[in-house]
């Protein structure tokens, strides 16, 4: 006979006994929603990953990568930028583009009352004016230390002009090279300062770059503000130094291939990976498969990226250029085919590959977007699914959370009553036994 010893003890035990099936389905839907929801977002790090590298790839706005040298490195400074092509440039500086600086002398005794206001213009038109009087030192007089604050202190001063003290004196210098940064002053001639103003001693003038683009001799002049060249597509030059220098800018071809190799891998990888996410299980091992392994979605991308491998791109095929698929799907390089096809025609290459919007990566690129797209791409959709199996398994765990309560309390009663019962057989079977006890004496 059952014996009822802790009615809530027994109480669990009976519920959880009655609600098992209930919870193990509970249980199953939750890991299956889990195991979908980190899945997608695997898949989610993997194609970013590889959308950014082959971006990586073009960024330049060629898959060809350049190096650049120069006859004197100290005559200037090179980047590369998108749309660098191969060739050779020669310059001859006549002059460096400088800032204007000049030099004044503050004369002392002089009542910062007194000082009235000066403009300070430059040559482009900008111009901003200045409060003297503000330049008031402890004694009350005007100081160098005081102007130089005042000046840099002023609306307008920022981006156009500099003040400092050097050796007592006030030094003026213009923010920008060139000549329309020349400094000048306008000021009211009864200013005890107009004489220091009007006596500013030029250091160094405002001057532009002066380049010859090819042969110093017969080259083009041209005038510069900077000394910075951005006219050259691709090339941003600053020059260093005055004198001749020869730029050249050729193919790498291995950098290129380094480039290359690590798209390969990127995509190797991806292939791998996917590979993995849709694997066949084997239910008799009790190997569920991969997570994705009777995804007709994905399946269906792991197909449009092999067929846009495979694909001509302005008469242009990835095997003319050495990069060969295995029977894996994989992607295999032949250096010494790659180096064949690099050196007869190099612009194949940008021809295929062409940039983020065109050619192979543009065209994988549309294929990743397809599940990228933070719009209406696939992984937007699927995640939104997961987040709404998310919201109903929420509230499936609330109603068995409230059934099972409603099923544990009716066993307590139950068991409870049944306790009490019991308690009051024993006690009846005590007085009965008493009862004989007592006859027999």
């Amino acid at each position: 006979m059952l014996r009822v010893t802790d009615p809530q003890a027994m109480a669990k035990t009976f519920a959880e006994a009655y609600m098992e099936s209930a919870r193990w389905q509970l249980e199953r839907q939750a890991n299956d929603v889990k195991r979908n929801k980190d899945a997608l977002s695997g898949l989610g790090s993997l194609l970013t990953t590889f959308r950014d590298k082959q971006r990586e790839l073009v960024a330049g706005g060629s898959m060809i990568q350049n190096t650049v040298t120069q006859s004197n490195d100290a005559f200037a400074s090179v980047a590369t930028t998108s749309g660098a092509k191969p060739g050779s440039y020669q310059f001859h500086v006549e002059q460096l583009a400088t800032t204007h600086q000049l030099t004044i002398d503050v004369p002392s005794g002089i009542p910062a009352a007194d000082a009235g206001s000066v403009k300070i213009k430059l040559a482009d038109g900008s111009e901003f004016t200045v409060d003297l009087t503000a330049a008031k030192g402890e004694d009350g007089n005007v100081s160098a230390e005081e102007l130089a604050r005042v000046i840099n202190s002023s609306s307008g001063a920022s981006g156009n002009v500099h003040a400092a003290v050097i050796g007592g004196q006030l030094m003026l210098t213009s923010a920008n090279t060139g000549a329309d940064s020349k400094i000048s002053f306008e000021i009211d001639s009864t200013s005890p300062l107009a004489g220091a103003f009007d006596g500013a001693v030029t250091i160094s003038e405002a001057q532009n770059a002066k380049v010859k683009i090819g042969d110093p001799t017969n080259g083009k002049t041209i005038e510069l503000q900077g000394n910075t060249l951005d006219s050259i597509e691709g090339l941003s030059i600053t020059f260093r130094q005055v004198g001749s220098g020869t730029i050249t800018v050729a193919s790498d071809k291995e950098k290129t291939t380094e480039s290359v190799k690590a798209f390969i891998d990127a995509y190797n990888e991806l292939i791998d990976k996917l590979a993995e996410l849709t694997r066949v299980g084997d239910a008799a091992k009790g190997d569920p498969g991969g997570p994705f392994s009777s995804d007709a979605g994905v399946r269906a991308l792991v197909s449009q990226l092999r067929s846009e491998l495979n694909k001509s791109v302005d008469g242009v095929k990835l095997y003319e250029l050495g990069i060969d698929t295995d029977k894996k799907g994989k992607l295999v390089l032949d250096e010494k085919r790659f180096e064949q096809a690099f050196k007869a025609s190099p612009d194949r290459f940008d021809k295929l590959f062409g940039d983020a919007q065109t050619g192979l990566v543009g065209n994988l690129g549309k294929a990743l977007d397809g599940w990228l797209n933070e719009k209406n791409g696939q992984l937007k959709t699927r995640n939104e699914s997961v987040a709404q199996a998310e919201k109903q398994l929420l509230a499936k765990q609330q109603e068995y959370d409230r059934r099972y309560q409603d099923v544990f309390e009716r066993y307590t009663q139950e068991f409870t009553r049944l306790q009490v019962l019991q308690l009051q057989m024993d006690n009846t079977l005590d007085q009965i036994k008493n009862l004989f006890s007592t006859s027999k004496d």
